[in-house]
């Protein structure tokens, strides 16, 4: 399993408030638009206590300052701007909220 869904996988193991604060406390809109869905998307699903869904998915974004491209991943909700955190803050952060989690 590559890092991405690794880190996926861990989002869909924690309680959805877990990730959704997440990106609240450390999420940021991206200075690009997010490109639309695409059904070969890395992604997870992530049901909200409300019955909607709301989607966590990674992309390679480029910026201006960048010489390669840099994961990131974003959370999408119906009716909210689009939050992004850079992947190895991401990823860490769910690593350590489910080793948290198990303690």
């Amino acid at each position: 399993m590559d890092a991405i869904e690794e880190a996926l996988a861990l989002a869909r193991r924690l309680p959805v408030k877990a990730v959704t604060t997440l990106f609240e406390r450390y999420g940021k809109p991206l200075a690009v638009d997010v490109p639309p869905l695409e059904p070969d998307d890395q992604r997870a699903e992530l049901a909200l206590e409300d019955g909607s869904t709301a989607t966590v998915r990674a992309l390679q974004v480029r910026l201006p300052v960048d010489v390669i491209g840099n994961d990131w991943f974003v959370l999408e909700t119906a009716g909210a701007e689009p939050l992004a955190m850079p992947g190895p803050l991401f990823a860490a952060a769910l690593a350590a909220l489910s080793r948290a989690k198990h303690v």
